[in-house]
């Protein structure tokens, strides 16, 4: 911390009239073990319905959805969902009936972990 403002204060007496707007760069990194967590199981699940906000809502109140994506094709939602157990994850997809048809895809391995794109 204490090297952070001596690099700011150094920045600024160099660049008197130069405003920081916004910092974007960091070297800190946080990893979660999803197992310790009790999320260790990782399932994409295409939905298919006309009930569009009352998915939205019923997602942004379930804890264990991660993402939710409105997309193209014969499904019109891709839910991310993190459970700790398959009977969980059944429960989870019990709940979904109600909106429409669905399929899901359990991950078995995430290839390309924490990936940042520029």
């Amino acid at each position: 911390m204490l090297l952070d403002v001596l690099s700011f204060r150094l920045h600024n007496d160099r660049y008197p009239n130069f405003h920081f707007i916004h910092v974007v760069a960091s070297w800190y990194n946080t990893v979660f073990n999803l197992r310790d967590l009790n999320r260790g199981t990782t399932t994409f699940i295409l939905l298919k319905t006309e009930r569009c906000q009352e998915i939205t809502d019923f997602c942004k109140n379930a804890m264990e959805v991660t993402d939710l994506f409105r997309i193209s094709g014969e499904y019109n939602y891709l839910i991310k969902v993190q459970t700790a157990s398959i009977e969980e994850l059944a429960e989870f997809q019990d709940c979904l009936i109600k909106f429409g048809p669905s399929k899901s895809h359990i991950s078995l391995k995430n290839i390309l972990e924490n990936r940042v794109l520029l």
